[in-house]
């Protein structure tokens, strides 16, 4: 009669964010045809093989797997805006914050968070000009804008006989309203009698 000898495998570690399972045999004990099923914590995934087995010859039909954290590719920086903080890896659970330059508000999510699947959790927001919208003319004058978003300016042009008081000029500011508003002012004459 042929007798088989079968050795004990070596005792596996526990896997940092995972969790051992065996799946064939007794718990806690690494023998012939044992079976080991390895789990990664959300957020992680298993760098080789799901299952292991115990060989007659008392060694794992292959190496046991690593739990590493899940990454997820740079964020793309919103036109006339960008994230903070810049690195160069996010891994699951990093967030980053989106701004916008000045003169621009932010639509959409101002944060974002990698996660489980390596996907960022918000699409990238954009970075709206502000708006400061139509002008009226002004009593007794014309005004000229060249456009009604920030960083625009109007002219302002007055009938004859009136000038433009304070200024003859107007700009979108960053808040979006229009900077102080000129009014057209009659311009005083006056003649001196001799007599």
């Amino acid at each position: 009669m042929l007798k088989i000898l079968s050795s004990d495998c070596s005792v596996l570690p526990n896997i940092s964010s995972g969790l051992m399972t065996v799946t064939e045999g007794i718990s806690g004990y690494w023998t012939f045809g044992s079976v080991v099923a390895h789990t990664c914590a959300i957020g992680h995934y298993l760098t080789s093989n799901l299952t292991i087995m115990c060989l007659s010859n008392g060694s794992w039909n292959g190496s046991q797997p690593a739990c590493q954290v899940v990454n997820c590719s740079s964020p793309s920086a919103p036109n006339n805006g960008w994230y903070t903080p810049e690195k160069n890896v996010y891994y699951y659970l990093n967030i980053v914050n989106y701004s916008c330059q000045i003169g621009y508000d932010l639509d959409g999510a101002n944060t974002s968070e990698c996660n489980a699947t390596g996907q960022w959790s918000e699409d990238t927001p954009e970075c709206v000009i502000k708006e400061c919208g139509n002008l009226t003319d002004p009593e007794n004058g014309v005004v000229y804008p060249n456009c009604t978003y920030y960083g625009c300016s109007a002219i302002y042009v007055c009938n004859q006989g009136y000038r433009p008081n304070p200024v003859d000029a107007r700009i979108c500011l960053a808040s979006g309203n229009w900077s102080e508003s000129p009014t057209c002012d009659v311009i005083c004459t006056y003649s001196r009698f001799y007599g």
